[in-house]
């Protein structure tokens, strides 16, 4: 059975909660990203994560100047924090409970990597894993808000296809 260190994104993006959420929001256009972890404020606290969405909602959206704010007056915390070694139809439902759709991978304190939703979907064979039934609801939400891509060019067109038909399957 496929585990979360099967799919998780090892290359992780992390900021200081005291950072200026514009310096976030170019890191995030920089490294082609939708979310960064925030660091820890002491050794043994919980990570917190900002995500595109939440600089829409919580900024953007109220016309509020990114100079002007700090990450930490943004992002959610804690986030969401899951072993490596968990099974994907346990992460599956632990996302649907928490209604996230990303988590960090931990193990004994250590930032290992973060896992999503769309790594289940892209970088495992899910015609051997049991999902919840409500989990399709999420990728199609995911899908409406565009955080699932379709695009054509043919680097991405294969992965498109794939994503696509698990989607069916899913339906």
């Amino acid at each position: 059975m496929l585990t979360v260190s099967d799919v998780m994104t090892r290359k992780v993006f992390t900021i200081r909660s005291s950072a200026k959420l514009h310096h976030a929001m170019a890191l995030m256009q920089k490294e082609k990203v939708r979310s960064l972890l925030v660091e820890r404020a002491v050794k043994s606290g919980e990570y917190g994560i900002l995500t595109t969405k939440d600089i829409v909602y919580r900024v953007t959206a109220k016309s509020i100047d990114p100079t002007q704010v700090m990450v930490c007056e943004v992002m959610r915390h804690p986030c969401l924090a899951v072993s490596p070694g968990l099974s994907l139809p346990a992460l599956a439902n632990r996302f649907l409970q928490a209604k996230e759709r990303r988590a960090a991978v931990l193990e004994r304190g250590q930032l290992l990597g973060i896992v999503s939703v769309t790594d289940i979907v892209m970088k495992s064979n899910l015609e051997s894993v049991e999902l919840p039934s409500d989990f399709s609801k999420q990728i199609e939400t995911a899908l409406r808000h565009n955080q699932l891509s379709w695009i054509e060019s043919d680097q991405f067109k294969g992965e498109s296809e794939v994503a696509l038909e698990i989607l069916e399957k899913l339906r």
